[in-house]
């Protein structure tokens, strides 16, 4: 069939080109406008021997690194090399079609998130012809969003973050690509003074099945309430081995939120005999040893920072061998989620992180994780059980208890999981308790400064930068974020 027996007009200039396609702007002969991709030649004899080099690549990592890195290297090249297969783009697009349509949360209805529709008989496995969406802008172009088309910002990215979360923990199906070109934004086309998340380019998008999407809800829940040991009964479920030294605990939680996590097991404590820290009269940081005497700790020479990093790169290494050990059992659906979680992290940060991207995922992941406790998949076959000693799991058959105790469960889990978000918004939410107090520091500081009393911010900085004694408050504060698991960057006490 030739083009024009398809189409009555046909762009020859692409209005879009990646490393695989190109797409081009067309007209059916029955008015549509639509999008038409099209394949690059041999693409897909290019991409097997790319990805033949990343395998051999990753086989040679593992002999230097001596970390069995090539575990998943298979089932990564055959992900990507399906992304040359339009045929499977197509039924990807048409699956997370039918979830927006028909499976969208209370939170999406109205069209808030849109797929546009493919053309299923005009399309080949290298040729895909899809609906084509006029007046769109990428997700970060913070101009097109606010001067063209008149959005707010913060809105839009609460709702990419809403779309992301119920991909991942409602649908089971989401997109491991979802960079800014693939997430586009126009004005509804219902009501323009609102906005639509337009999800484009499906090709990489993967199946999370029930039991995995179960697990992985389970393990949000574990790191926001700090239940360390149901944390390590997913993680042995899925081969995984902690240990019992915090450090995999931490590595594990900062792992999968993107942000320093520190639970109640990731923590080492101190013995107050042996080593005591508290601050000095004029805010210094003093190391009170057995005798009681207090001096203000020196800083470490080069050569014990190169042995302190060093061993703390040691032991890293050591962790993640332990992590690996098991490695047949890794879930390889980590790999691309955790992909997809660093894309969304990214897409915050280049709009300068104007929601709490955590908070929303973690609320995606209660509702979810009542849900699927009250009504469980019947493909759902296999559920976490703890032994006696509260420390290995067992994969075991649910049992399949009454609905009345099913329900029962769920709302406490989901009690206990909202009190926990709840708790962490009120501390270091944007319009939290703690920015409340750096707030009110640095008002008390301008009015301290103007009245002679302290130098001002810029003077504070500067000595700074030629000592090694901290400000008390700034250290407070810090130290009381590093043990919610958030870590403070220096320029935050500065403007």
């Amino acid at each position: 069939m030739w083009p024009e027996e398809i189409f009555s007009e046909f762009d020859p200039v692409p209005i879009g080109s990646a490393s695989i396609a190109q797409v081009h702007r067309a007209r059916l002969h029955t008015g549509e406008q639509v999008a038409v991709k099209v394949q690059r030649p041999d693409i897909r004899k290019h991409a097997k021997w790319d990805l033949l080099a990343f395998r051999i690549l990753m086989k040679i990592y593992e002999r230097v690194f001596d970390l069995p890195l090539s575990f998943a290297s298979q089932y990564i090249s055959d992900q990507i090399e399906l992304e040359t297969h339009f045929d499977h783009e197509r039924e990807n697009t048409e699956r997370i079609r039918n979830h927006v349509l028909t499976q969208s949360p209370r939170r999406l209805r109205g069209g808030v998130a849109y797929v546009p529709a493919v053309y299923s008989p005009l399309s080949t496995p290298r040729i895909l012809v899809m609906e084509y969406i006029e007046g769109a802008v990428r997700m970060t172009d913070v101009d097109g969003l606010q001067n063209r088309l008149g959005l707010d910002v913060n809105e839009v990215m609460n709702s990419v973050c809403e779309v992301f979360a119920t991909q991942v923990f409602k649908w089971g199906f989401v997109n491991a690509d979802p960079h800014p070109s693939n997430v586009l934004i126009r004005r509804h086309p219902a009501d323009p003074r609102r906005h639509q998340v337009v999800l484009i380019d499906h090709g990489l998008s993967i199946p999370l099945p029930p039991t995995f999407r179960y697990q992985y809800l389970t393990l949000w829940k574990s790191l926001f309430t700090n239940d360390t040991q149901q944390l390590k009964a997913v993680c042995q479920a899925w081969g995984v081995d902690l240990g019992d030294d915090g450090l995999g605990a931490q590595m594990m939680g900062s792992a999968v939120l993107l942000q320093g996590w520190s639970g109640s097991g990731g923590r080492k404590r101190r013995n107050p005999a042996q080593r005591r820290e508290h601050y000095g009269p004029h805010g210094d940081r003093r190391t009170t040893n057995n005798n009681g005497s207090g001096s203000p700790t020196n800083e470490l020479s080069y050569e014990e920072k190169m042995k302190r990093d060093l061993e703390i790169q040691r032991k890293m290494k050591e962790t993640v061998k332990r992590f690996l050990q098991n490695y047949e059992l890794i879930p390889k659906e980590l790999i691309f989620l955790g992909r997809s979680m660093r894309i969304i992290q990214a897409n915050n940060q280049a709009l300068g992180s104007p929601v709490d991207r955590i908070s929303i995922l973690a609320r995606g992941a209660c509702d979810n994780l009542y849900d699927i406790t009250v009504h469980p998949p019947s493909s759902l076959t296999h559920t976490l059980h703890l032994r006696s000693d509260g420390m290995v799991p067992t994969r075991q058959l649910v049992d399949r208890p009454s609905w009345l105790r099913r329900y029962i469960d769920a709302n406490i889990d989901w009690m206990s999981f909202r009190l926990a978000i709840a708790g962490m918004d009120v501390a270091f939410g944007r319009r939290g308790l703690f920015w409340g107090f750096l707030w009110l520091q640095r008002v008390w500081w301008g009015i301290s400064t103007r009245l002679g009393l302290r130098p001002s911010l810029h003077e504070e900085e500067g000595k700074r930068k030629g000592s090694t004694e901290g400000d008390f408050m700034q250290q407070q504060v810090q130290d009381m974020a590093k043990e919610f698991g958030v870590e403070i960057d220096e320029s935050v006490f500065y403007g």
